[in-house]
């Protein structure tokens, strides 16, 4: 289930989700939240449990024509991601369909200016910063590897994992 316009997961359980209450398998439902005392919640989260980086992921070519309700859903996610103090960011996929010239060249995609527009416009629409925003394409055609498209994929990804670390080293200090 994901955040479509009607129906879909509600907030309150992606929330539980971030918050580690939620264990592993559990089904969900269109219906009603999940909530303390329902099978699957966990009453008390460990560290590991808990969610470390949001990371939300939307599609560069189809960015314009999501609807406003979806980015309420989302915004509503990320806000409360934002009062857990959990960092977040966007991958922004299908980077190749949004722009011709990243089509043809990969190495382009940071000096596209069609990616950028992109880019800005998840960051009016979601509130995300930019350089929390990272385009990506996706293999989904290819029959091997491209080194091209692996670097971009997993610096993405080690800046996730470096959000992810500092929040967990954060947690792990104590206060004075």
């Amino acid at each position: 289930m994901g955040l479509e316009e009607t129906g879909g997961m509600h907030s309150e359980d992606i929330t539980s989700i971030l918050k580690g209450h939620i264990m592993e398998d559990v089904k969900f439902s269109q219906d009603s939240p999940l909530s303390e005392g329902n099978h699957g919640y966990k009453q008390n989260p460990s560290l590991t449990d808990k969610v470390h980086c949001l990371v939300s992921v939307l599609p560069a070519d189809k960015i314009s024509l999501m609807k406003d309700v979806i980015f309420e859903k989302m915004r509503t996610i990320r806000e409360k991601a934002r009062d857990l103090k959990i960092p977040q960011v966007v991958l922004m996929t299908r980077v190749d369909e949004a722009c011709p010239l990243v089509k043809t060249d990969l190495k382009k995609i940071y000096s596209s200016m069609k990616i950028r527009q992109k880019m800005q416009e998840c960051h009016f629409r979601l509130g995300v910063p930019m350089n929390c925003i990272y385009p990506v394409k996706n293999y989904h055609e290819e029959t091997s590897l491209s080194p091209d498209e692996d670097c971009v994929i997993l610096e993405a990804l080690k800046h996730i994992l470096d959000f992810a670390d500092d929040h967990m080293t954060t947690l792990l200090t104590p206060t004075n």
